[in-house]
Order: C-alpha cells, then structure tokens, then sequence
C-alpha cells in the first residue's frame, strides 16, 4: 500500500493504490483517489473492500500487508484486518532515519568518519535481528557515545523501539522488506502522465489505460501464453 501526489487533481490529497501479487510479481490491484489521509479515509476504502469481497465470496484477510509509518494508516489496518501482520517499510525506516542524523548534525561525520559510518549502518541493521534481541544489540552500539551521537540513540529508543513500533521495522526472516516495487509502479505512473495535477479526466484514463495492459497481461500469464518475465517487463 502506498500513495502519490504528483499527477492527482488539486482538489485530492492522493492516489492511494493497493497492490497485490500475481504469479510472483506486485500489481496494481485497487486504485483510490483521496481527499484525506485520516484514519476515517483509510476505513472507509477498507469497508468497501470487505464489502466487495463478501459479495464475490472471497475472504479478504491478507497475511501481510506492507507500508509505511503514516500515522493513520497503520491503526487502520490494524482495526479493519486484525489478524494481518503489518509490516513497516525497512527503506523508509532507514530514510527517517538519515534525516534525524542530519537534523541532528551529524551528517558530515557519517560522510568523513568511518566508525561513526559503521556505528549507524549497524544501528540500522539491528532491524535484521530477531526482535528480543534488538535491544541488547542497540546497547551494544551505543556503549560509549557521546553528544550528538548519543542523542541519535536517545531517539532511536523513544522513536521506534515501543513495543508499538518495533515489530514494524524489524525484517527478521522477512523475504519482502520494502514497498520500493509500488514505488516504482508509481515512478512509471508519473512518468506516463507527463505533467502534475492531472485533470480527473485524463488520469482516469491513465488509469484505465494501465489496468486495461495488466489485465491483459495477467490472463495472459495464467493461461501460459507469456511469461513472468513479460509481466515484469511492463510493469
């Protein structure tokens, strides 16, 4: 799940998609143009699809659901799909990260010193241990920092190792860690656009357009007349 701004009307927020995987490979399976990025929004589009799919008798309960940390996002899956496992995204953990790190000054260090390099690349990586080992593994690391550098541990521990929040980012044993794939969907999406703020008109037709081409391709793939790796090429 993700959303983009660029190629929406003024009047909307986002166009917030939903994709889904199909012979091994992320598509474009819900497209919702939003005037809100609150908890109500995100609740309403997950009704409709509970809704949609008790009609087609499907039962709507992914394992995983990934995204990344927007505040309102993630109660929202939480309340509408209790049993799905939400699973924040590693890259954008490492991004809000980085910005702390040059809010809090230490951008040049982390460029010129290669222990201060070490020690926040490694801070990074506890993501990829097993969670109760997490905070023996930041103890680690921060034994002996000081100043500026401490302080980027003091809001590590406060900022995403709640128990809320560390079951978000931690990747252990985790095969998807990104939603960088959607991201790129939207990249080409954009691309295709050609421009920013599109009238409602022309982006419904980039977006029937673009489904038209996967549907096509999908059933394609299914039935054996092309190949995964058609389906990569266009998407």
């Amino acid at each position: 799940m993700d959303g983009t701004f660029k190629i929406v009307p003024k009047w909307y927020q986002q166009l917030f998609t939903i994709h889904a995987f199909v012979a091994g490979k992320l598509v474009p399976a819900v497209y919702c143009l939003c005037t809100g990025k609150d908890i109500g929004t995100y609740g309403y589009i997950f009704q409709a699809l509970i809704d949609k799919a008790a009609v087609l008798e499907v039962d709507l309960n992914p394992d995983t659901i990934i995204c990344d940390f927007e505040t309102a996002l993630i109660p929202a899956i939480r309340g509408y799909f209790p049993n799905t496992r939400v699973q924040g995204c590693y890259f954008h953990f490492c991004q809000a990260v980085h910005r702390k790190v040059s809010e809090l000054g230490l951008k040049t260090r982390y460029r010129t010193d290669e222990q201060t390099r070490r020690k926040i690349r490694m801070l990074l990586a506890t993501a990829f241990l097993p969670v109760p080992q997490v905070d023996t593994g930041v103890s680690l690391l921060e034994a002996g920092t000081t100043g500026n550098l401490l302080a980027l541990f003091q809001y590590f521990r406060q900022e995403w190792m709640t128990d809320e929040r560390l079951s978000l980012w931690n990747v252990h044993n985790v095969n998807i860690r990104t939603n960088n794939h959607l991201e790129g969907w939207h990249n080409r999406l954009n691309r295709k656009a050609a421009k920013s703020h599109n009238g409602l008109y022309e982006l419904l037709q980039l977006l029937i357009a673009e489904q038209g081409v996967m549907d096509t391709l999908i059933q394609q793939v299914l039935s054996g007349n092309a190949t995964v790796g058609d389906l990569r090429r266009v998407s």
